[in-house]
């Protein structure tokens, strides 16, 4: 008879794998390959997975399965968000390995591509010298539409959060204007690194300036109000809540950086607002203006979701299936919000979101999880509250500015949570069906 505490253990393994999708419980292995050629992949795999967004210990869990699928034995993993650490036995010698992870994330396109790959080698489909190859290509890849069209795709993605979050008829043709303005100053960063390390805090002056300089004799709507929907883009939720994550999870220095990254960008775009404000001096209140009706939200999560697919570059089949998630995010977290505080219905859209992504991946054309799970923290990570808060804290409202920015940041907490039960609920799921194609 097994030994119980073995057995648990062994149980206790199996579901940190399959935390982003269960394998078969007998793993595919391809014939064996060179160990120094493994643990090349594998640092590559863990540096474009952390560009990717993931939290390291999923990071780990998935380098696992690789290694075991290439027959590695005595592997070991140390991720950061800033680089990745593989340890690796080749016959009598121990190698260890170090791979610096660029500050530039992925595209959703990227993403796609990368962990189409993975599931690929996961499923033993690749030697290591192909999936080195494949690697390597989708990391050099171009974005398959050109860059107008992708400027065009952030002033939809802002004309889409303006719906969201300040319906007024006269501050549309703003949004589509501030948003051709984010979108050039974006390209500009991706292609100048000085402009880059400075683009949350330039981005947040210019639009800033400009708005507040407009916005008596042109616009209808409190200056905030335009400029949090054209910044909301730039604010780093989806840092903030995997850094939460990590830290729930026990990846201390990880999470740590992670949250420390996510506040000095907020700072940086508060910092640049505050700029704005003071070369362009306060104006007068504004006239109020009726909000369209309630269907302006629901439109505005397709706008947004037609602009992510522009600006990301994301493959066509993912359209419908990225409308979809951002569909369920936002009504699970509007109708909550009926019966519960904001704080409950940030943690029941997190916990719903995650297991919907899981289950879009297993269709036939279902893109990777991260793909339509990535875009939808820009939706339920309350950044432009928080974003209001800290103004304030640096304006003259500081009391008020503080409890707006604390709440955010317990916002963040709850979406935390909500996405650590969905991963349990997604395990429990993958368990019933027999398993999970993919991530």
């Amino acid at each position: 008879m097994a030994n119980p505490g073995r057995r648990g253990l062994a149980r206790a393994r199996a579901a940190l794998a399959r935390r982003l999708s269960p394998l078969p419980a007998e793993a595919p292995q391809v014939p064996e390959q060179p160990p120094e050629a493994v643990l090349d992949l594998l640092r590559r795999l863990g540096v474009a997975m952390q560009r990717a967004g993931d939290a390291a210990d999923r990071v780990a869990a998935i380098l696992d399965d690789v290694a075991a699928v290439y027959a590695a034995s005595g592997v070991r993993f140390f991720v950061l968000p800033t680089g990745v650490f593989v340890r690796i036995v080749a016959g009598d010698s121990t190698r260890v390995d170090f791979a610096p992870a660029p500050n530039a994330s992925l595209r959703l396109d990227q993403v796609d591509a990368l962990y189409r790959l993975i599931d690929d080698i996961r499923h033993a489909k690749l030697g290591v010298a192909e999936a080195v190859g494949r690697l390597q290509a989708l990391l050099t890849a171009r974005p398959r539409l050109p860059a107008w069209l992708r400027v065009a795709g952030t002033s939809v993605m802002v004309l889409g959060l303006g719906l969201l979050l300040n319906p007024t008829a006269s501050a549309l043709p703003a949004y589509l204007v501030l948003g051709v303005l984010v979108g050039v100053l974006t390209l500009w960063g991706e292609r100048s690194h000085a402009v880059a390390v400075v683009l949350p805090m330039l981005t947040a002056g210019v639009v800033t300036w400009l708005v507040f300089r407009l916005s008596e004799p042109v616009l209808g709507s409190a200056p905030l109000d335009i400029v949090i929907p054209t910044l909301v883009t730039m604010l780093p939720g989806a840092a903030l809540t995997m850094a939460t994550i990590e830290l729930a999870s026990g990846s201390m220095l990880s999470g740590s950086a992670r949250l420390v990254y996510g506040l000095e960008r907020l700072l940086l775009l508060t910092f640049g607002i505050a700029l704005g404000v003071e070369f362009a001096g306060l104006p007068g209140p504004p006239q109020p203006e009726a909000p369209l009706g309630a269907w302006a939200p629901w439109v505005g999560v397709a706008v947004f979701g037609l602009g992510v697919f522009l600006s990301s570059a994301v493959p066509p089949r993912s359209l419908p299936w990225l409308l979809a998630v951002l569909g369920v995010a936002y009504g699970v977290q509007a109708g909550a919000g009926l019966v519960l505080n904001p704080l409950g219905a940030s943690f029941a859209a997190g916990v719903v979101v995650l297991p919907v992504a899981y289950a879009i991946q297993q269709q036939p054309s279902g893109p990777p999880v991260p793909v339509t799970f990535l875009p939808a923290f820009w939706l339920l990570v309350p950044g432009a509250l928080g974003l209001e808060g800290v103004t304030e804290i640096v304006g003259a409202d500081a009391a008020a500015g503080l409890g707006d920015f604390l709440n955010a940041l317990l916002t963040i907490v709850a979406i935390a949570a909500g996405v650590l039960v969905g991963s349990g609920v997604s395990e429990r799921v993958g368990r019933a069906t027999g398993g999970w194609r993919g991530l």
